[in-house]
């Protein structure tokens, strides 16, 4: 069984003691009262896309493999380390190991009853996710990177179930943020579950793109394509991975401008995290790491 799927029956075990211990960190509670939540459509659980969006013809990345090596499944650290590596993630408050974090004073902790889940940035802005407790990731905070003010605050409730799913795995088919990116006021962000795709009936996992002027989807690619940790926009491209115990590991190409697949190269095992840089592609996976080079 997969590590994120130990680390998710391990933290579902806590969530009592968890849930108290975050009330006596003294995390700071914050109210919408002047910054209004805006609760999201329902969204297609297939491929979709409006006729508002502006496709153009993309070309995939060339990705030349430059080495394949197994790692010791739990070393991610000395994997970031070793390369040099970033995921620009902030640490959040973690009632379980008694720690603040280092999100930075002026960021929201706590969100209408919901603590912060995950916490990460660009150049631009912070992207904040929000649940009851660390298994959800409903709500999405974005502020602004330099004045810490909040841009928006989308409230994805209706993304979390699939239309359907085995009954018996209700517990484990939420489907929460795992991901965000604005680029040219377009939002990029990625959901899924860490369980069997077949629990919710292959409906899980999709990148969204939604336009901000008006909160409407632009596009939503089919399912089964993103629960890699994060994704990475190259140019025209975006970069993701899907995979999971007994299933098919790819990483992904899509075009950025309806969602639709490029490329699928496959992959030894489920794919944590993408890191980009120069002109090299690093991806962790689950017992492999690879080093792309993109060829131009």
């Amino acid at each position: 069984m997969k590590k994120r799927v130990l680390i998710f029956l391990t933290i579902l075990c806590m969530l009592t003691i968890m849930g108290s211990k975050y009330q006596d960190m003294g995390v700071i509670e914050a109210y919408s009262e002047g910054n209004k939540t805006v609760a999201m459509d329902k969204p297609p659980f297939r491929y979709y896309l409006s006729g508002k969006a502006v496709t153009k013809k993309t070309s995939a990345l060339n990705l030349k493999v430059k080495s394949s090596k197994a790692n010791n499944i739990t070393d991610d650290e000395e994997w970031f380390t070793k390369n040099k590596l970033t995921m620009n993630t902030y640490e959040v408050p973690n009632p379980y190991a008694d720690t603040l974090g280092n999100v930075p004073d002026g960021i929201d902790t706590y969100w209408n009853d919901l603590m912060i889940t995950a916490a990460f940035y660009d150049s631009s802005y912070i992207y904040c996710t929000y649940g009851s407790n660390f298994i959800e990731g409903y709500v999405l905070n974005v502020y602004d990177a330099k004045t810490l003010e909040i841009m928006y605050s989308l409230d994805f409730s209706e993304y979390r179930y699939a239309p359907d799913y085995i009954k018996g795995d209700y517990d484990y088919v939420q489907q929460k943020i795992n991901w965000a990116a604005i680029k040219n006021n377009i939002l990029y962000v990625s959901h899924s579950h860490s369980t069997y795709a077949k629990s919710s009936m292959n409906k899980n996992a999709y990148i969204t793109a939604i336009d901000l002027s008006d909160r409407s989807i632009l596009w939503r690619t089919k399912a089964l394509v993103c629960n890699s940790y994060n994704f990475v926009i190259v140019n025209n491209v975006i970069l993701c991975g899907y995979g999971f115990t007994a299933e098919p590991d790819y990483l992904y190409q899509l075009n950025i401008s309806n969602g639709k697949v490029l490329k699928k190269t496959k992959v030894k095992s489920a794919i944590s995290y993408i890191v980009k840089k120069g002109s090299a592609v690093y991806v962790r996976t689950y017992n492999t790491d690879y080093k792309f080079k993109i060829v131009k």
